[in-house]
């Protein structure tokens, strides 16, 4: 296999939040039909942007051993020592890719979805947006009544609910899948998803799919209770950034407490299953990197099957590779002899971040300083560090 080959183009296709489409999660530009236009769900079906003509030219341009433009944030994060997505999704699906042939484009080997099934959300985290929250889409529109763009994306995020042609192409598709992915939104109060696995359970394939989620660790669904013993494996990662009020801080409409309650709920459901496994997922960002060594010392302490680093691309002002010199140094100044839990993945998370030219924070800021008016909140409480550095006042 070609050493900078990626299999996502062959084996998986991505929905985003609001109905566009993507080779993976990472990729910066959409499938795009022949006239150069980004495919979206409510024209277009997953099977035909799997086998449009930007997808094989893709698949072609990783067979010609070429690094795409679209999967920068892969390479930038190999460029660091980071183990990118790219790699991961080849170790996480190696036992289902082992009889494929990646050596030309058989257009037929669709077995992974990754599905955010619109927008819908209870948090305003710090990091997202009207995106991929709803709630956020409303507070954009408290904070600008003129915001087209948030207005939009309330809207857009209501795809799955529109578009039958989708369901019925995914009916189709689902005999063959082997691997699910379910984000948001919050994919727990996204109905339409359970009705998914119910439909695996009904075709009797549930048994051949694994499914892994990403949840804001604000609900146990009942219904997933009752489904998941079904499937041959499902992972829970739970997205968590940080602890205590800079948790609640950063997950705005989330509280620890509850947090910790939902989480030991999880740990009872992982010790009477057998196909249930728990994980984390720390998503880096310019918020919480300073504090890293505190959320590495709690996660250390807990029972998660697999912990995972993951660095924050967008938005811009968010990513750690754009903070300013003097966020930079103090972060830099704090780990430079760190050896605590985590310590390797700490440092290329460093590394990453030191490969950015940063930003003088100014847009940051601005984000910060409208969110913080309109929640009556102030981030130098709990962020006093980060936040001097920034100049956050």
């Amino acid at each position: 296999m070609i050493d900078t080959l990626c299999i996502l183009p062959w084996v998986s296709i991505e929905t985003g939040p609001l109905g566009e489409i993507r080779p993976c999660c990472l990729a910066r530009d959409p499938v795009t039909d022949d006239a150069g236009i980004p495919m979206h769900l409510n024209k277009h079906t997953l099977s035909e942007a799997y086998n449009s003509n930007y997808m094989k030219d893709l698949r072609q341009q990783f067979l010609n051993g070429s690094k795409p433009k679209s999967c920068d944030r892969c390479w930038d994060e190999e460029a660091a020592g980071r183990t990118s997505k790219r790699l991961n999704s080849k170790n996480r699906l190696k036992n289902m890719i082992k009889d494929m042939d990646f050596t030309h484009d058989t257009g037929n080997n669709l077995i992974f979805l990754d599905l955010k099934l619109g927008n819908i959300c209870n948090l305003k985290c710090r990091i997202c947006g009207s995106y991929s929250s709803s709630k956020w889409a409303q507070e954009e529109i408290d904070i600008d009544s003129s915001n087209i763009t948030a207005r939009a994306n309330l809207i857009a995020g209501r795809w799955p609910r529109e578009s039958k042609e989708f369901w019925e192409d995914l009916t189709l598709l689902l005999p063959k899948i082997r691997y699910m992915e379910f984000t948001g939104g919050e994919p727990f109060l996204i109905d339409e998803h359970f009705d998914l696995l119910q439909q695996a359970v009904d075709l009797g394939v549930a048994g051949l799919i694994e499914i892994h989620y990403n949840t804001n660790t604000t609900q146990v669904p009942k219904r997933g209770l009752k489904l998941w013993p079904n499937f041959k494996a499902v992972e829970i990662a739970l997205s968590i950034d940080d602890i205590g009020k800079r948790f609640e801080y950063q997950r705005y409409g989330a509280k620890w407490t509850a947090a910790i309650d939902n989480l030991n709920k999880f740990y009872s459901l992982i010790a009477n299953t057998n196909n249930i496994t728990l994980q984390v997922c720390l998503t880096v960002n310019a918020l919480n990197i300073y504090y890293l060594d505190e959320l590495a010392e709690w996660v250390s302490h807990q029972n998660f099957e697999f912990v995972y680093f993951n660095v924050l691309h967008d938005a811009w002002y968010f990513n750690v590779r754009n903070l300013n010199d003097t966020a930079k140094k103090i972060i830099n100044d704090k780990f430079s002899n760190y050896n605590g839990p985590y310590c390797n993945d700490i440092i290329k998370v460093i590394e990453f971040m030191n490969q950015g030219d940063g930003s003088d924070c100014s847009m940051l800021i601005e984000v910060l300083t409208n969110s913080d008016i309109q929640r009556n909140q102030l981030f130098s409480n709990h962020h006093p560090e980060i936040a001097k550095a920034i100049g956050y006042e």
